[in-house]
This record gives C-alpha cells, sequence and structure tokens, in this order.
C-alpha cells in the first residue's frame, strides 16, 4: 500500500515521522547546519577514522553509482561545524536519499538481502563518521547497526562499529558535549572514505574503544569507549548472516 502512494508524499511523511520521534526523545536542542566553511587556522584534527570502499563483483556495475552518491553526501556534509551543545543530524543535513535530490541507485540491504535502491551506497561514509564521532568524544543520540553481516571477514568495519541509515526511520545522531567547536571534513578515495573531526583542542584526551564479542560466531558484541577516565556502554548489537 506505502508504495502506491506518490514519492513527495513519502518523504513528506518520513520526515514529519521523524519530527515527531525527535520530539518525543526530547532531541530539542539547536541542530547543525550546513554554511560557510569554517575559518581552519588555528584547529588540529582530533579524530578520523576511515573505512575501505568494498566493490564485490556483483555490485561492480553500481560501482559509479556509490562513487557519485558518496560525493553527493560528502557535498553535504563537508565543513558543517558542530558547536558546543549543538546537535548533528544526518538526515537533516544530506535530505531524502531519492532520484528527485540526485541519488543514484547503489547496493543497499534490505529485508536481510544485500540488494539495490536509490542512495545506496553510503553505510561507509555513515560508518566512518560514527567511529569518528566516537573517537571525537561526541554523545551519540541515535545510531543504527546494521541487520546482517554481510561481508562476513571482508567487511569494510568490525562489528559493533557500523552505522546504517535509512530515511524516515534510521539516523545517526549525535550532541557535542565539550566546549569546543568541531568541524567535519569528509575525503573520499578510490578506495576509501574518510571522516574527520577538527577543532582547537581535544574535548577529551583518553579516549578508546573496545569491541567485546559475546558469541560464539561474533554475531553478538558489546561496544564500549572510555572517555574522560571512566568506562560507558555505547551499543549491543545482534547480527543475522544474509538471507540467500
Amino acid at each position: 500500500m506505502r508504495e502506491l502512494l506518490p514519492a513527495a508524499v513519502r518523504r513528506f511523511g518520513a520526515s514529519g515521522r521523524r519530527a515527531l520521534s525527535d520530539w518525543w526523545r526530547r532531541r530539542l536542542g539547536r541542530w547543525a547546519v550546513a554554511g560557510a566553511l569554517s575559518d581552519d587556522r588555528g584547529v588540529t584534527s582530533i579524530a578520523r577514522y576511515a573505512c575501505p570502499i568494498l566493490n564485490p563483483a556483483f555490485q561492480r556495475h553500481v560501482y559509479e553509482n556509490k562513487m557519485h552518491n558518496l560525493a553527493l553526501v560528502q557535498s553535504r556534509l563537508e565543513g558543517v561545524t558542530l558547536r558546543p551543545g549543538e546537535l548533528f543530524s544526518f538526515w537533516r543535513l544530506v535530505g531524502p536519499p531519492d532520484a528527485a535530490h540526485g541519488f543514484q541507485v547503489a547496493s543497499n540491504f534490505i529485508g536481510g538481502k544485500v540488494t539495490f535502491a536509490e542512495g545506496g551506497g553510503i553505510c561507509q561514509l555513515t560508518s566512518a563518521l560514527y567511529n569518528a564521532a566516537l573517537f571525537a568524544g561526541l554523545d551519540v543520540l541515535e545510531r543504527h547497526a546494521h541487520s546482517i553481516d554481510a561481508y562476513g571477514a571482508n567487511r569494510y568495519v568490525p562489528l559493533g562499529r557500523d552505522a546504517t541509515v535509512v530515511f524516515g526511520y534510521k539516523d545517526l545522531q549525535f550532541r557535542n558535549p565539550t566546549a569546543v567547536p568541531m568541524t567535519l571534513h569528509i575525503r573520499i578515495h578510490a578506495d576509501s572514505v574518510e571522516a574527520a573531526f577538527d577543532a582547537p583542542e581535544r574535548g577529551f584526551d583518553d579516549v578508546q574503544l573496545e569491541v567485546e564479542s559475546l558469541s560464539p560466531d561474533g554475531l553478538h558484541t558489546r561496544t564500549r569507549r572510555q572517555r574522560g577516565g571512566r568506562w560507558e556502554l555505547v551499543s549491543e548489537d545482534r547480527y543475522a548472516l544474509p538471507v540467500s
């Protein structure tokens, strides 16, 4: 039934549902917005993380589309500054990932399978961004793990450290709890994507991440972070194997 609705109506409904969800969870602070690039003088990289861009044989026909989608996301996130107390939302900045907004068809995970959809291929960027945010000491408000371990030993990020997004349903959100502004930079290469935060100084000096396997097959994980001298639970995730 949902597929019978015009795309514009579905996008409007997804945006409204997300706004209501943020209000219900009391995420009512100032949201970071795209704008003019900040002055990089006197700042240094305080956190960075890179993910390889996978290009398995069954996805090679959409590789250029994936790179196009990554570049489009980069253009909407590059230079965004997260000031003290501000909140970051991936989808508020990127917008709907459909053809009407410039996105192309690439690989995606739907229903436990690797398939293809408009806006696909961007989770390698969101996973790099998520890890950079963790190392920068940001408060993670919302993050979703993938439902499946699609690539096994060839995965582009360790289980427990990935981040997927679905417009209107699953966002990547965090807050800057420090007293320093942090500016996001995205770099895309032929075989990797990197997210980095620059700031005048570090908000935390001792950030460490630890992923513990809770099952013999490694598909149940617990991720913890040390920040400000204290260990905290980040997430506990369960993954399935892809549906054949």
